[in-house]
């Protein structure tokens, strides 16, 4: 009985923490986001960096920077590749929320690696003015492979902005961008999540208030 008062305290504290923090559980189909692991709103103003910290998330590849209420976040020429912003997870079902807005980049992504050194890749969402597809990978660095699965073409407001929500629980994945829903499964989805990254081709895209959830899959 003493077991069953403490943990339906603790999870009592972990929701009111979460509250506390701003990020409300997201709603989701596949599971429950039960407990949170990070949540930032990107409100306070941060410079320019490059390959170094940036709050609790590290700017791995580009230039990254808070300003007015929003994470920027722009490719650079002479890294030859997408701009990437990184937090460290140690999760088996994932659920990541959030908003954002495209600007002038080409597109955005939110990535997804595994949790074995030196994490490959698992799992994206890419999202540009035209669609929003997602792919399952693997390898790292020029080994690196990556399939389309699920296509959605619709227009998106480049200059407005949008809530998403992924839901990575078992070998489904669904990202739901305002109404819009695209679902996928692949036995790969189901291996451990390592990394979580916000990924930028271009220059120009915005994200703000970024939670990641640990879930609970539905029975």
């Amino acid at each position: 009985m003493k077991r069953i008062l403490l943990f339906c305290l603790l999870v009592v504290l972990g929701t009111f923490a979460a509250r506390v923090q701003g990020a409300e559980p997201p709603a989701t189909v596949f599971g429950t986001a039960d407990r949170l692991i990070v949540s930032s709103s990107f409100d306070q103003d941060h410079p320019k960096t490059r390959k170094k910290p940036l709050l609790d998330w590290k700017a791995g590849i580009g230039v990254w920077w808070i300003a007015d209420e929003a994470l920027h976040g722009d490719e650079v020429a002479e890294d030859k590749h997408a701009s990437s912003l990184t937090y460290h997870v140690d999760a088996r079902h994932l659920v990541i929320h959030g908003g954002f807005r495209l600007g002038t980049a080409k597109h955005i992504a939110f990535g997804c690696r595994d949790d074995i050194k030196p994490h490959h890749h698992l799992a994206r969402t890419f999202i540009s003015r035209d669609g929003i597809w997602v792919t399952h990978m693997s390898g790292i660095a020029k080994m690196t492979k990556s399939v389309k699965i699920a296509e959605l073409k619709t227009p998106l407001d480049p200059d407005a902005w949008h809530s998403i929500t992924i839901e990575i629980i078992g070998d489904q994945y669904r990202v739901q961008v305002n109404e819009h829903i695209v679902e996928a499964r692949h036995s790969r989805f189901a291996d451990g999540k390592g990394i979580v990254a916000l990924i930028t081709k271009g220059q120009g895209a915005q994200f703000k208030n970024v939670s990641l959830w640990h879930a609970k899959p539905n029975k």
